[in-house]
């Protein structure tokens, strides 16, 4: 059986077209209309997805150990509920991870900020200057791009032994 316009071919000829009742109709003219609605807000919208990838990256809370094969270990501020590096922290923030950045900031980089664990203006200062250093986006606020420019402390048995960089 092929679909040929409105009409059905079925043994060689064509059944007249079937008519609708007043209710299909209503029905079919909500589909339509609420079909162009939904359109219409998209396009109003830009097509801005709602998927979960659009999400709101969480706060880094904490910094965790990452081992190396050879033993050597580093910390990573992560957002510690989920262990996820893919966090941001920015001024406002007060916690672990802001404390471990600052002590980078201080002690790699020859930053003369406090190490408090609150993201103040000093932090934010800091940071920028350093993603600047690093050629990078200049916003004050760490993120992937950031923790992946960052050279992370390398601790072994005996203490710090340099720094190295992290990709996940």
């Amino acid at each position: 059986m092929e679909v040929v316009g409105a009409h059905r071919q079925h043994g060689g000829h064509r059944r007249p077209p079937v008519r609708e009742d007043s209710r299909t109709m209503r029905n079919r003219t909500r589909l339509l209309t609420t079909a162009a609605s939904a359109a219409m807000l998209i396009t109003t919208l830009g097509g801005v997805s709602l998927s979960p990838a659009h999400a709101a990256t969480p706060t880094c809370t904490e910094a965790v150990r990452k081992f190396a094969s050879s033993g050597d270990r580093m910390f990573i501020p992560v957002q510690y509920s989920t262990l996820s590096d893919h966090c941001v922290m920015r001024r406002g923030n007060k916690n672990n991870a802001v404390r471990y950045l600052q002590e980078v900031l201080r002690d790699v980089y020859d930053y003369n900020i406090a190490v408090d664990g609150d993201f103040g203006p000093a932090t934010e200062r800091a940071l920028i200057s350093q993603q600047r250093a690093f050629g990078i986006k200049a916003d004050g606020i760490y993120g992937p791009q950031t923790r992946d420019s960052i050279c992370w402390p390398i601790y072994d048995g005996g203490g710090t032994m340099g720094c190295w960089w992290y990709r996940d």
